[in-house]
C-alpha cells in the first residue's frame, strides 16, 4: 500500500472512530448532513478536508467541532502509528499536514503556512 493510500485510509478510519465517540446514531447524522448539506461523501473526505473540518465546526458548533477534529487527527495518528503532536493552534488540515510529511520521511517539523506564522508571533 502506497504511503498515499495509507494516509487517505487512516484519515478515513480516524473520521469514523472520532465521530464514533458520541455514538453511532451522532456519527451518521454528521455524516449524512455534511453530505446534504455540504456535497461532502464521506469517501470525498481526504480530498475535501478543509471543506469538511469547517463544515465539522459548523455542525458542531465551534468548540465541540475543535473537540471533534482533534479525536480524528488523534485516530489518524494511532493508525499511522506515529506520535500525536499536541498542538492548541492547529486545526485537522494541519494535522494531516503534518502526518503527510512525517510518512513522506521528511523529518518532524510541519511545514504548513499556519504554523509558520504562528511560530512568527
Amino acid at each position: 500500500m502506497s504511503r498515499s493510500s495509507k494516509l487517505r485510509e487512516c484519515l478515513l478510519q480516524g473520521a469514523d472512530e472520532g465521530l464514533m465517540v458520541p455514538g453511532e446514531i451522532v456519527r451518521a447524522a454528521v455524516f449524512a448532513r455534511v453530505e446534504s448539506s455540504y456535497q461532502i461523501r464521506r469517501e470525498e473526505i481526504p480530498e475535501k478536508l478543509e471543506p469538511f473540518r469547517l463544515a465539522l465546526l459548523d455542525l458542531l458548533c465551534g468548540t465541540s467541532g475543535r473537540v471533534m477534529e482533534r479525536l480524528i487527527a488523534k485516530y489518524l495518528y494511532k493508525c499511522l502509528k506515529l506520535d500525536f503532536p499536541q498542538n492548541a493552534e492547529w486545526t485537522l488540515t494541519d494535522y494531516v499536514n503534518h502526518a503527510r510529511h512525517m510518512i513522506e520521511g521528511n523529518g518532524g517539523e510541519k511545514q504548513s503556512n499556519s504554523s509558520s506564522r504562528l511560530r512568527s508571533r
